[in-house]
């Protein structure tokens, strides 16, 4: 038996992100799981406020920290719905990040965008869904920006 009861999900806001954020909801409803929402910050972005896991800053989302107004209605809404969810902001390197959260929290799954770069712009600026995919212990989910069209929107 499959046990699903904690989705890991980090985004940058991106319209990949975005369609990350999109199945993660729909599979968080369909299995009844919590979904984390992560954003991470590069190393010189924020201040810590509180320590968690391997060096890894955790701030708590409040007034003046980066997550986008349009994304707080969205997660707002929907746990209106009933989803079971909440959001933190990290600090640090994406991937090392993603996966020591996904290791400290319990993770089941983690659902991510890929932007699905190849050739020179893949070697310039490297995929971090690529290096969560190919480090992570527990699945991944990885969610391409063409996927879009599989999307059904409320």
């Amino acid at each position: 038996m499959i046990h699903l009861a904690k989705i890991l999900c980090p985004t940058d806001y991106s319209v990949t992100s975005d369609n990350a954020v999109r199945y993660a909801v729909e599979f968080a409803r369909k299995v009844g799981a919590h979904i984390r929402f992560i954003h991470i910050l590069s190393s010189g972005n924020a201040a810590v406020k509180t320590e968690a896991g391997n060096d890894a800053a955790v701030t708590q989302p409040e007034e003046d920290d980066d997550i986008p107004e349009s994304f707080s209605r969205v997660l707002m809404a929907e746990k209106k719905k009933g989803l079971s969810a909440d959001i933190r902001v990290l600090k640090g390197e994406a991937a090392k990040v993603i996966a020591e959260q996904a290791g400290s929290w319990g993770a089941d799954l983690i659902i991510m965008g890929s932007h699905g770069r190849t050739g020179l712009k893949r070697l310039m600026m490297g995929s971090v869904a690529e290096e969560v995919f190919r480090s992570s212990d527990i699945p991944v989910l990885l969610v391409k920006e063409q996927a879009s069209g599989k999307i059904v929107k409320d």
